[in-house]
């Protein structure tokens, strides 16, 4: 049976507001697919996302709105939207959100309503409002509204494994909890959320006395829930009692810690991949921010192998370079660090991955040059202003040059040729973007379901015979990264319907899709009745 939350999340796209008039019952000038409007009105009609939240949203989606190319109207494309909230999401929380990947395609939306409702809303939802509202484009309060609709999604989530974390620690909903328990709940979800935990009682309590075997980083793990916790405990002090001294915690208490601790241990653990990171730079003796296959397969001083993925497996996730017939298969560190594989967990909506350094040099230039392009003049003079260490040669000048007389004078900021340029200025923060179609990255288990278990790691047979080939090859060079350059652009295409217009027909064929979508909506409606959630210490209710 589909779920409540899952329909709801249906309607955040299509219901009509829970006050006033109906979208279809609005002035007439008003554009086709006001999402903001469609979206808030759900999102404050017993949704919890507060004005607080939205302008949180808001602060950090501006400057990035106002650099991305738009179209006539001031707004952005389908495409261009998507980038924006995979930009959000990424150097905020560290997520990559199912649907919103960067090499994603479009779903298949002829399956179960159970499967598209549950397992692929946010792909579905994205899908559905990029058919809805790709004539004029989406302005600045329908992105936020995208973001704050997917967070919510992520919310839903929290409460269900809340609720389940009570029961594994034999506690019922209504229970009051001292500290030692608070922790323990915390531990519990931590451990079922990012971890994939089991969920039975039994096997839970396994997994919580032996977690420091399974996660050799729990103690200091341990140490960001106590600071959770305590920040917490210090924010709503203004609200308690001051003459009551209580160390009591209840289910909202944890609701609210669970919320910051799935926005927040992404970018806390970031750590880790930090570690990883430098191991390899360790092996890449000209800074070029790419290292042999053979020297990434190499054994530690432990005789231990650390990087055990397959070549195959790699070349699948954008990782390897074999631009080079003479200097063989090369590992590209970024590409490999912010890679599928090391992603820390994969939730119902988003995976938790590596932080992306280079989110931190374009948020530079957005707030620098304000615009989509710039000169190559422009763009060196912020470069060098950044703390970053950039490498900015004579061949890299060169190169930026050439990419401005492509597009006539100027360069593209979100373009392919810039990030390969900022891949070559910043080799150890930015990945190497391929060409569009070269790679298909799977995570893990995609990759084992579609290979099979025996592909889980790479073999010793295997690790050889790439020793032995590299025996063929010459050594890297300081010159030799740069050969790998190719010209091929791919920009984001800003343009929308409504910059040539739009004709009567096309009015008509989206007014009928939907009056079908607003039939099928007052069906649902009609079966769940009223919906009720649970969040930041009150029950916020929306009867439809």
């Amino acid at each position: 049976m589909v779920s409540h939350s899952a329909v709801s999340l249906l309607l955040l796209a299509f219901v009509p507001s829970c006050q006033g008039q109906g979208f279809l019952a609005q002035k007439s000038d008003m554009r086709v697919g006001d999402l903001q409007g469609m979206m808030g009105e759900v999102l404050g009609c017993g949704h919890g996302v507060s004005s607080d939240r939205m302008d949180k949203i808001r602060t950090s989606l501006t400057p990035l709105f106002r650099s991305l190319p738009q179209n006539k109207k001031g707004r952005l494309s389908a495409q261009v939207m998507r980038y924006a909230v995979r930009r959000y999401f990424s150097q905020e929380h560290a997520w990559i959100v199912k649907g919103f990947e960067a090499h994603a395609e479009h779903i298949n939306t002829s399956g179960t309503s159970e499967d598209i409702l549950q397992s692929k809303v946010p792909d579905y939802i994205r899908s559905a409002l990029e058919d809805k509202y790709i004539h004029d484009g989406f302005a600045l309060e329908d992105v936020v509204a995208m973001v704050a609709a997917v967070e919510r999604l992520t919310l839903d989530q929290v409460v269900k494994d809340m609720e389940n974390c009570f029961w594994l620690n034999d506690l019922s909903l209504g229970a009051s909890m001292n500290q030692t328990q608070m922790m323990s709940v915390l531990s519990s979800y931590l451990i079922i959320s990012m971890f994939d935990g089991a969920r039975d009682k039994a096997k839970h309590q396994f997994d919580k006395t032996y977690i420091n075997i399974r996660y050799p980083h729990w103690d200091e793990t341990l140490l960001f829930l106590i600071d959770i916790a305590s920040s917490d405990k210090y924010e709503r002090k203004p609200s308690s009692n001051p003459f009551v001294e209580s160390a009591d915690f209840v289910f909202n208490d944890l609701i609210r810690m669970s919320v910051r601790v799935t926005e927040e241990f992404g970018p806390w653990s970031d750590h880790e991949c930090h570690l990883m990171k430098d191991t390899l730079a360790q092996k890449d003796v000209h800074g070029s921010g790419r290292v042999k296959l053979a020297d990434f397969y190499g054994k530690t001083k432990d005789g231990d192998w650390q990087f055990t993925e397959q070549t195959e497996y790699l070349r699948q996730l954008g990782v390897v370079d074999e631009s080079s017939a003479s200097l063989g298969p090369q590992v590209l560190i970024q590409n490999y660090i912010t890679g599928l594989s090391n992603c820390i967990t994969s939730a119902q909506y988003y995976s938790i991955c590596c932080l992306n350094e280079c989110d931190q040099i374009y948020q530079h230039l957005e707030a620098k040059l304000l615009a989509s392009t710039a000169t190559p003049n422009q763009i060196i003079e912020v470069v060098e202003q950044m703390q970053f260490g950039s490498n900015i040669t004579d061949g890299l000048r060169a190169k930026l040059e050439m990419v401005a007389r492509i597009h006539d004078g100027k360069v593209p900021v979100y373009g392919r040729l810039l990030a390969q340029w900022l891949h070559f200025t910043f080799p150890y923060e930015c990945p190497y973007p391929f060409e569009a179609g070269t790679i298909t990255p799977k995570s893990p288990s995609e990759w084992r379901l579609l290979m099979g278990q025996e592909a889980d790691s790479v073999s010793e047979d295997e690790v050889n015979q790439v020793i032995e080939a590299d025996k063929g090859f010459k050594p890297l060079s300081v010159d030799d990264a740069l050969m790998s350059w190719t010209l091929k652009e791919s920009l984001l295409d800003h343009s929308t319907e409504s910059d040539q217009g739009m004709s009567r027909a096309d009015q008509l064929r989206i007014f009928a899709q939907f009056s079908m979508i607003l039939s099928s909506v007052a069906i649902i409606l009609r079966m769940l009745g009223p919906y009720i959630y649970v969040t930041n210490d009150k029950d916020f209710s929306c009867k439809v």
